[in-house]
Formats: structure tokens, sequence, C-alpha cells
């Protein structure tokens, strides 16, 4: 059996991160992968790092289309995991004339348009990363019933607890100087609603006096947020840390992990936070509610509600037996619910059932 993964996205975010998670899976049990991606960004750099081959693209829709009409022909699958990948892998179809899997991880509504209709239609698999992004693909194309399916997004939990070590938390807390720290990891941009976190930072310090908030990710709004802190007069409590590679102890140091966000296909952050033990609060959107259990493994707050949010990162920090639930729980779940292990085999299944001798869509 031979994948080839399509990913167009120019940064490394939690989609990317998920797929080399399953090329590496896939691997481990003789299953040969090729990822096809633009040539010098994070994804291409790190699959070369692992010595995963790759297909250098170059962004250019009519020209990418062609090389995955070629380059296709010689897999048994076209799997893609990103929006304009799926683009891409599905126009390509009748050059390749290979079955086309794509994984969903977004919570907001395909675009209706003809292109949308198209590329939906020319696919022989939606995965779902949440049984939330499944309701949504399933309201606008009510036709995919049977050909969707859920597989959760996972996290690597020996890998994780691998790369903690206790004397570079220790360093971290003491740079980070907050009684207590509170963080996330979010790139910066309208979906993750930093400045809900950022109001209700406000709060927080009211009954905290010596929190601090830190924001590890990058972004196109950083100089917005920055004025928004700014015109709050918290600029010494709230700091736009920026993009953090060893992201595993940064999260371990904190207090509290916060998920501000309008919107998440399922918040894989949530995770490694979950895994790293650190208690977790979440704006109950799209796929979030499916991870997080409001007062079992973690606490739920509604979007857009900075003063609620406010009372749950208060809460676990002024509530040690409840802290100590919270993560207990979240952990159990994680090891159980996403493991990789999980993720891949059942990619494998569904790949299996792909090429049972079903006919092309």
């Amino acid at each position: 059996m031979k994948i080839l993964h399509v990913d167009t996205e120019k940064g490394w975010r939690g989609g990317e991160q998920q797929l080399l998670y399953l090329v590496k899976g896939l691997r481990e049990k003789g299953i040969t992968s090729a990822v096809a991606c633009r040539t010098g960004d994070e994804l291409f750099k790190k699959c070369k790092k692992e010595g995963i081959e790759t297909v250098p693209l170059k962004g250019n829709q009519t020209s990418d289309i062609l090389r995955l009409g070629y380059i296709g022909r010689k897999f048994d699958i076209i799997h893609a995991h990103s929006a304009k990948g799926h683009t891409i892998s599905a126009l390509s179809k009748k050059l390749h004339r290979k079955p086309v899997v794509y994984t969903r991880r977004v919570d907001y509504r395909p675009r209706k348009n003809r292109l949308t209709y198209l590329k939906y239609k020319n696919t022989d698999k939606i995965v779902s990363i949440t049984e939330a992004v499944r309701r949504i693909v399933l309201e606008s194309f009510p036709f995919l019933t049977n050909r969707t399916e859920v597989i959760y997004s996972s996290v690597d939990v020996r890998d994780i607890e691998r790369k903690v070590k206790s004397e570079i938390v220790e360093n971290i807390k003491k740079e980070l100087n907050g009684n207590p720290t509170v963080g996330t990891l979010a790139a910066l941009t309208e979906q993750k609603d930093i400045p809900n976190l950022i109001e209700a930072s406000k709060k927080v310090l009211e009954k905290l006096t010596n929190g601090k908030f830190f924001v590890f990710g990058e972004g196109k709004l950083r100089k917005k947020l920055q004025k928004i802190i700014n015109s709050k007069g918290i600029s010494k409590s709230f700091i736009l840390y920026g993009f953090v590679d060893d992201i595993v102890n940064y999260t371990k140091a904190l207090d509290v992990f916060v998920l501000p966000s309008k919107n998440e296909g399922l918040g894989s952050s949530l995770l490694v936070a979950m895994v790293l033990k650190v208690p977790v609060v979440s704006t109950n959107v799209g796929g979030t509610g499916e991870v997080v259990e409001n007062e079992e493994t973690g606490l739920l707050v509604p979007p857009n509600n900075p003063e609620l949010l406010a009372d749950a990162i208060v809460r676990i920090v002024t509530d040690r037996e409840l802290s100590n639930h919270l993560v207990e729980k979240a952990y159990n779940l994680v090891t159980k619910k996403f493991s990789v292990d999980r993720m891949v085999n059942s990619y494998v299944e569904l790949y299996r059932e792909v090429l049972s001798g079903k006919q092309l869509l």
C-alpha cells in the first residue's frame, strides 16, 4: 500500500503535526508514504529530517494539479490534509484515477459554490476529526452520509512525556515569573480569539495580582493585539511571547492552559496540555466538548464570554482539589481515546476499505 499525503499549508500548525504523526505511524506498520507539500516550508523540512519522501509543490493551483495528476499514478490513495490540498487532489483525479481521502479539521461550513461541490463529490472518503465537524459536513452535503467517518486527532503521549525535562521546566517557570502563569498555544488569528483572553485576564488580575498571561505563537494580528493589551494597561502581565520550538516544556511550566477560540475542529493543543497534566479551560466550540468534559477533564465556558472565562481560570488556580481531579481524568481520557496508535490503526482500516474493490466515484 502506497499513500500520497497532500498538504499545501505554509506554516506549521496542528494539522501538519497530525500528518507527521500519521506518516511515521504508517511507516512503523510497513506502509509506504510520501508527502506532497510546498518546497522549503516547515512541513517539507520536517519530512526531510525524518527521512520521509517529499513531492515538491509550487503553490500554483494549475501546475500542482498537473503534478499530482502525474505523480499520483504511482500511489494507491491520495490523502489530502488541507483545504487547498483537497482541491488539487480532487481536481487531479481524472488524471491519476486514484481514490481520494480528505481529512477535514475545521468546524466552519464549506463554501457553497460549484467548485466546493465538485471536489466533495469526487472524494471517496471524508474523515472528520470530531463528530461536530462531521455534522457540519453533512449539513452542507447530505449525500456524503455513507462516505464520512470520524477519526479523532491524536497526541504521541510517550514522545511528549519523553521531552519533559524538569530542570528546563523550572528554568522556564523562573523566566515566566508569574503566580499563577496562564497560557495558550495559538496562532495570532481571528479564530483563536485572543482578545477574549485579554479581556478575561484583566478580570483575573483583579483577584490574582501576581498572575501573568502568555500566548505562544505568531500571526498577522500581533500589532493589533499588542495595542489592545497596551490600552488595558496590562502589558507587563500579558505577554505575546512569540513562537517557541520547545512547546512541551513551556506548556508544562504553566499553571493553567486556556483555549479561548471562536471555533475549533478539536483543539489538539488541549491534548498536549492534558498529557502534561496541566489543567485546561476551553470555550465550548466545535469539537472541544468532545475532549473537555466540563467538571471532569477540564472546564468549559461559552465563547466570547470573558467574565466566565476569568471565573474558570480563578477557580482552577484557587481550588487545588478540583485541579487535581481534572488533570487525572484528562490524562486517562487522552491515553485511551486520543493516542497516535489508535489514530493510525483507524486510518489503516479506512485505507483498506477504500481499496477493497469499490468503484471510484
